[in-house]
């Protein structure tokens, strides 16, 4: 059941970190979860480790933990022989009979992981009660087992020797009433974890899916921690205090310096005419665009889209609707006020053009986030698809943000300035101007134009098929 309760909320669950050392023994870390907001259920939590490109899935963040191993012991920390569950090996074919008693009838998963933690495989079947045989196909190499089900759960290793197996592949084979493998009362040990390869220093990025809420949280584990989830009613990612260089070194509009940011999350996509037409039917906001209950009642906040950049949103009898198609994607020709206007109806602000470079490089100090160079494969610009594409088209950044380079230029809080050459904490740009900052490229720009660093303003007035806008929420 959904709650509107902001408090923190501990959940039921932890993750143990065993992070991989140069010691004879992995260090322990273990990391809590808890959830605020609009919902204080964690749900399903998707693990990345970025710096080894591996993913796992905790399927109840509430109730399950996940545990992050060195490569040597991931598998070997298993008992082969839990009760209630058996492998056995053909040589010849390099398959597996996996068999295993199920308690009651009903829903069972059999999940099968690399030795780095990855997920190889999977299976989900209705079983009867007693012995089911699964015929196990996989490549050479180390297997941890998970089997769960109603009432029981078991673990167990398998090494495949000598497989001409190339496509991992799990099949039902049958059922037997009896209980031949049947375990003991009480003998059966609960799966408590997931298993993920964690070495120290790895980028890991968590985002958890609780009922239509998402939220992500980038981390660097070094110590024992509580990572709370904040949903709000659009996803979002939490970006960590830090300190970075802001701008481009040898730029004199760009210049560099340093800038330090407490912790706020950011929306991981850029707003949709379908979140935009929501709010502006909830304000009641007619054809004129006009909000007179709003900060800037005299201030347009959206004008329809038409013509050959139709994408964007219509009035229509008496309310505001996305052109079919494109209710995904980001929402054009709305002003800064507009932008402004919605991040407080969300109970945020639009980010700060230091909030947006940080989250934009995501840890990096490259021309990119994604290094030196920017393809048409990991973002929209440059005319590659000749208009604006969905969030989530592309891959994210490592804080979990979509689109930060290129799709839609993104308005920012701040007045245009110019860059102090001193050390800043948590600035907000210029005091006064008459041009609002607009970060990140569009769609149409070359990709010197959604650099993180590259600067771009415009008049608040400005509404165009090149522009929309992302939220900030300080934690």
């Amino acid at each position: 059941m959904k709650t509107k309760s902001t408090f923190i909320t501990s959940a039921l669950a932890t993750m143990l970190l065993l992070a991989a050392t140069t010691q004879s023994s992995a260090l322990n870390y273990t990391i809590g979860f808890t959830a605020s907001g609009v919902t204080t259920s964690v749900g399903s939590i998707q693990v990345q480790n970025l710096t080894k490109n591996t993913t796992v899935t905790v399927p109840n963040g509430n109730t399950l933990t996940l545990t992050l191993t060195d490569q040597t012991n991931a598998v070997d920390a298993i008992s082969v022989n839990n009760d209630g569950i058996r492998i056995r090996q053909n040589a010849s074919t390099g398959k597996s009979t996996l068999i295993f008693y199920a308690k009651q009838a009903g829903s069972a998963q059999v999940y099968v992981y690399a030795i780095d933690g990855g997920e190889v495989v999977r299976q989900t079947s209705n079983l009867d009660e007693g012995d089911n045989a699964f015929e196990l196909s996989l490549p050479t190499g180390i297997y941890a087992i998970h089997v769960s089900g109603k009432g029981y759960a078991y673990s167990t290793k398998l090494q495949s020797q000598r497989s001409t197996v190339i496509q991992a592949e799990i099949i039902f084979m049958s059922n037997k009433k009896t209980e031949v493998y049947a375990p003991q009362k009480n003998k059966a040990t609960p799966i408590t974890t997931t298993t993920m390869t964690y070495s120290v220093g790895d980028q890991l990025l968590y985002t958890a899916t609780s009922d239509t809420y998402i939220s992500s949280v980038p981390d660097i584990p070094t110590a024992n921690k509580v990572i709370n989830f904040s949903f709000t009613t659009i996803p979002t990612s939490a970006i960590p205090t830090g300190t970075f260089a802001m701008g481009t070194s040898g730029s004199s509009d760009e210049v560099q310096h340093f800038v330090t940011l407490s912790a706020y999350s950011m929306s991981k996509y850029e707003i949709t005419n379908a979140q935009y037409a929501a709010f502006l039917n909830a304000k009641g906001i007619g054809s004129d665009g006009l909000y007179l209950l709003g900060a800037y009642p005299t201030e347009v906040l959206i004008y329809s889209s038409s013509n050959i950049y139709d994408w964007g949103l219509h009035y229509s009898g008496s309310q505001w609707i996305p052109v079919a198609g494109y209710e995904n994607n980001p929402v054009i020709n709305v002003t800064w006020y507009g932008a402004t206007e919605f991040a407080t109806y969300l109970g945020g602000k639009l980010p700060t053009e230091a909030q947006w470079e940080y989250a934009c490089r995501a840890g990096t100090n490259t021309p990119f986030s994604t290094g030196t160079y920017l393809t048409n494969l990991q973002a929209n610009f440059n005319s590659s698809t000749g208009k604006t594409q969905p969030g989530g088209t592309y891959s994210s950044n490592a804080y979990g943000l979509y689109d930060m380079h290129g799709n839609v230029q993104e308005w920012c809080s701040d007045w245009e300035g110019v860059y102090p050459i001193s050390a800043q904490t948590n600035p907000t740009g210029s005091a006064y101007g008459t041009r609002r900052i607009v970060r990140g490229g569009s769609w149409i720009q070359d990709a010197q134009y959604c650099r993180s660093a590259f600067r771009n303003s415009m008049s608040p007035y400005t509404h165009t098929e090149l522009f929309g806008f992302r939220a900030a929420f300080v934690q």
